[in-house]
């Protein structure tokens, strides 16, 4: 395993979910911007490729969401990743970049959300435990 490698092993060991979930859509907007790049070039094997592993992080972010805990945003979610399944579907079947474009889009402004939510977590102040721990009494 090269340097590189070993860096990005690390980079997702140490990430918190949400900056796990920024890094997935970063893929996925690298890969669909190699689609593109290969459907404009006519490159049948690379635009397939390139979507495939596209596919690949949409399907296992769907399969990550907890419908129970996350409620409506986990609904809308999951509702969001199987149009955009159905969009790269499309892209490969049709060798339409449109496709593609419309669920890059959407995926931006995810992210966008998402670092607006890893910024907050950074900007709350930390709060330090007690010196001592103190009992609750229930007037037991």
């Amino acid at each position: 395993m090269n340097g590189i490698q070993k860096y990005k092993n690390v980079q997702v060991m140490t990430a918190d979910r949400v900056r796990l979930v920024i890094m997935l859509y970063d893929g996925i907007l690298r890969f669909n911007a190699a689609a593109q790049k290969a459907i404009t070039d006519g490159d049948i094997e690379s635009r397939s490729y390139n979507i495939n592993r596209s596919l690949a992080i949409v399907t296992e972010l769907c399969s990550s969401l907890d419908m129970e805990k996350g409620g409506e945003i986990a609904d809308n979610l999951f509702h969001l990743y199987q149009y955009g399944i159905e969009r790269l579907n499309d892209a490969n079947m049709k060798n339409s970049s449109a496709s593609i474009q419309i669920f890059t889009g959407i995926i931006a402004e995810l992210k966008l959300g998402w670092e607006a939510i890893s910024v907050a977590k950074t900007d709350l102040p930390i709060v330090n435990a007690p010196e001592t721990r103190r009992s609750i009494s229930y007037g037991v």
